[in-house]
């Protein structure tokens, strides 16, 4: 079964109160890997959002990609209105495209390819972009997720420490 070892940034905790006055931390870890899109030279960082129901890629990452090498639009029948997604101080339009060769998901040891993964193609880029190339959404759906099992546990020492498991 391959796994993939995600890796753990901290968003800043949040430290409410009880009712006595006492604080009671709230840690809040983010889960990532890297993503290899196709035609891509490297892979980008990734953020593995199980509340995002699609693979979201911001332009900064898709644009440079070749239609219909790397990827090929779906196309919505007339008159439907254009798709807006919604997450972290962000909010988009899209278009549908499917990957034509499949994206890789990656730690420092194993890679797997997952075919045929359809994705969220948002015509700008999240706030935080200007700090670099801002990261993949990765949303359960559309494939890159489908068939695997996403595991958290905490380390000896109380870390979040997270894993994708696939058949």
């Amino acid at each position: 079964m391959p796994v993939i070892r995600l890796a753990v940034r901290y968003l800043t905790d949040l430290a409410p109160h009880d009712p006595s006055g006492n604080p009671v931390p709230v840690p809040r870890p983010q889960l990532r890997c890297l993503v290899k899109l196709p035609g891509a030279l490297l892979p980008q960082d990734g953020v593995i959002d199980t509340g995002a129901p699609l693979t979201t890629v911001p332009e900064d990452l898709w644009r440079p990609l070749q239609a219909g090498t790397d990827y090929e639009w779906l196309i919505f029948p007339p008159g439907t209105p254009t798709p807006v997604g919604v997450m972290a101080h962000w909010r988009y339009t899209f278009r549908l495209a499917r990957f034509l060769a499949p994206v890789t998901l990656i730690d420092y040891a194993t890679a797997v390819d997952r075919p045929g993964v359809v994705a969220a193609f948002a015509d700008s880029n999240p706030p935080a972009a200007g700090r670099g190339l801002p990261p993949v959404v990765v949303g359960l759906w559309g494939g890159l997720l489908e068939g695997g099992a996403v595991a958290v546990d905490r380390t000896p020492g109380g870390r979040v420490a997270g894993e994708l498991r696939f058949p």
